[in-house]
């Protein structure tokens, strides 16, 4: 079965169980200390996949990974090996992260700028995309010397490009063009 179609269906069977026992916040951060986890460890999944490690050994390792030891969580990755969909694990961390946003209404934004911005205008920028009917607003913020100056306003779907490295880019791509035409 598809990665995305098995992946999401667990996660929302888990927001879903979760939302009852009101424990979807504390699920969504073992879902983040999970990802950083196996992105740290670039073998986890496979040892997750070892056969000879013992399916509690699994579990334990999987909620240590998430620093989550509460039954539910543990019970929930107890389904997920007793499945076989380990392989998934990473994918249904995801997609739950996406469907805990979408239900609370969360908005994922990065924003990327030569130097660090001043409190002040992080809030500012938070209390506009609020505007924009978001209950909330997890901003991160980069700092990236490339981009010369200006910034680079990312969420799940949209990118505005304001950095001065963009505008070069533009212009050089016009200039470009123009000669081309000319040739």
């Amino acid at each position: 079965m598809n990665a995305g179609i098995v992946s999401s269906r667990y996660a929302k069977a888990l927001l879903e169980y979760a939302t009852e026992l009101h424990i979807e916040e504390d699920i969504y951060r073992s879902m983040f200390s999970l990802i950083a986890s196996i992105s740290e460890v670039k073998d986890f999944l496979v040892a997750l996949q070892n056969p000879m490690l013992s399916s509690a050994d699994k579990v334990n390792l999987v909620c240590e990974a998430a620093q989550d030891n509460s039954v539910h969580f543990t019970h929930f990755i107890r389904l997920v090996i007793k499945q076989g969909r380990e392989e998934f694990l990473l994918f249904m961390a995801q997609s739950y992260i996406m469907l805990y946003r979408r239900h609370k209404n969360i908005a994922s934004v990065k924003l990327t700028s030569a130097v660090a911005l001043p409190h002040n205008i992080e809030q500012r920028i938070i209390n506009l995309i609020k505007e924009c009917g978001y209950s909330e607003v997890e901003l991160e913020n980069i700092v990236d010397d490339s981009i010369i100056g200006g910034f680079i306003l990312e969420t799940d779907s949209r990118r505005l490009d304001a950095s001065l490295s963009g505008a070069l880019r533009k212009i050089e791509k016009q200039i470009v063009d123009n000669n081309r035409r000319l040739v």
